[in-house]
């Protein structure tokens, strides 16, 4: 496909499909608006989302070769090697296809969702010289959108990441979030912004009305069972990715914007959730802050930690993705809830790849049903049945002459060791638990607007 025809469908597909639905009559509030200029445009985002421009933004254009060149150059300049080494532990953990080339696929996502994207650098909109279109993969609209139309919708969630730089700094946070989770989670507040602003352009003439956006919130759940027949182009964790960004992002917008509206979403960019988990289950932000564990295993440092080349937390979103490979994703979901903290480190010895997991579980049960529906994926994947121990009854590990594996759990806690021979790994985890270092977030305040009652749209139906 050529590079202009699948921008195209890329573009459209991508920030349209989440704002003006997939479900038929589910969006017959919405209206479609007569064509605006790029001034009005900006002023009617500005009104809406009750903030003004401090800096000017114009409008640029670009070919589309030159907007995805612009992002593959960001992508290998900060990180391209650093991604090839997570995606092979990623692959050896199971989260990913041996045949992706991480890199890429996150280009390929990046382009999908910035074809038309605010530049802070130029304090500019860049758009797409080419047009853009009108062949919606995903959209089931109640009414018939035409090319103006769809860039206009564009251009609301790009002007509205410009109000939300330019206000809250939000490249600045991301940058400075020491995981990718944490990363994540802050992707998804300002993603589930934009929708809600784009959900309220196209309420009732541009007027808004606070019923019919939470209820536009709602519907488009709809689209997350369509993800994976729509968007087969991506590996399956990058699309649970784009879910959790605009819509499980967007939900979680909702709660506050449903107590105080705008003031209430301004609030959140302030003081940011932190990990996937929140917004997942935004009442673990809202109602009772709940924010991960920080786990440090001084062990694994001491031993390998001068060839240490992976060390993050990979959260419960990927949590739920790697458990959703061996059961349903009902069962997935239910475990992963439990998750409260997580460290993945991986070391290059040699040739060789060693994995170091621990996680932490809200309780005992709970990290046992993590352990035992993880042990299911690794048997199969490695086509071997993990045996307890001679010396530990809490220890699984690999038959003799098997890749060596150790799964062990201790209380709430569950320690993963890929890539050590079998004595070894079993003095490693021994010391493990006796200097295991867990770090409690300091206690803080539930959002001040949630109120004491349970928020409308909860946890989806």
């Amino acid at each position: 496909m050529a590079l202009g025809k699948l921008g195209a469908k890329l573009c459209l597909s991508g920030a349209v499909l989440l704002l003006v639905g997939c479900a038929g009559n589910d969006f017959g509030f919405l209206s479609p608006r007569p064509p605006q200029s790029f001034e009005e445009l900006k002023k009617a985002v500005s009104r809406l989302r009750g903030l003004p421009f401090e800096q000017e933004v114009s409008m640029e254009t670009q070919k589309l070769e030159e907007i995805r060149s612009a992002l593959s150059t960001a992508i290998e300049e900060e990180s391209a090697a650093q991604l090839s080494t997570t995606g092979e532990v990623y692959k050896r953990l199971g989260l990913l296809p041996e045949s992706v080339d991480l890199p890429k696929a996150l280009i390929d996502l990046k382009f999908f969702q910035q074809a038309i994207r605010y530049d802070a650098r130029k304090r500019s909109i860049l758009v797409p010289q080419e047009p853009l279109g009108t062949a919606f993969a995903l959209l089931r609209s109640p009414w018939r959108v035409n090319e103006e139309m769809a860039q206009q919708i564009l251009l609301v969630h790009a002007l509205t990441h410009a109000l939300q730089e330019q206000h809250f700094h939000w490249q600045e946070k991301i940058k400075t979030r020491d995981t990718p989770d944490a990363k994540l989670a802050l992707r998804a507040l300002i993603q589930g912004d934009a929708v809600l602003v784009g959900l309220a352009y196209f309420t009732e003439n541009g007027e808004g009305t606070k019923e019919k956006i939470l209820a536009g919130v709602k519907s488009l759940f709809r689209l997350a069972e369509r993800l994976d027949d729509e968007l087969p182009q991506f590996p399956a964790v990058l699309r649970q990715t784009l879910a959790l960004e605009y819509l499980y992002g967007s939900q979680f917008v909702s709660w506050a914007y449903s107590r105080k509206g705008w003031e209430g979403v301004n609030a959140l960019l302030s003081d940011p959730p932190v990990s996937t988990a929140q917004i997942l289950h935004p009442e673990k932000y809202y109602l009772k802050r709940e924010d991960p564990l920080e786990i440090v295993p001084w062990t694994l440092i001491r031993q390998f930690g001068a060839q240490k080349i992976v060390d993050e937390t990979l959260g419960e979103l990927m949590v739920r993705h790697l458990l959703a490979q061996n059961l349903s994703k009902e069962d997935a979901e239910k475990i992963a809830a439990g998750w409260a903290g997580d460290t993945l480190m991986a070391f290059r010895e040699r040739r060789d790849l060693i994995i170091g997991w621990v996680t932490a579980w809200a309780s005992p049960s709970g990290a046992q049903d993590f352990a035992a529906a993880f042990r299911g994926g690794l048997q199969r994947r490695y086509g071997v049945a993990l045996v307890t121990s001679p010396t530990d009854a809490d220890k699984l590990i690999a038959p003799e002459g098997a890749h060596p594996l150790l799964l062990q759990t201790k209380d709430n806690m569950v320690l993963f060791l890929d890539g050590i021979p079998g004595p070894h790994a079993a003095e490693i985890a021994a010391e493990l638990w006796e200097e295991l270092e867990t770090r409690k977030a300091p206690l803080r305040v539930p959002f001040e607007l949630a109120g004491t009652t349970q928020l409308p749209l909860g946890v989806m139906e």
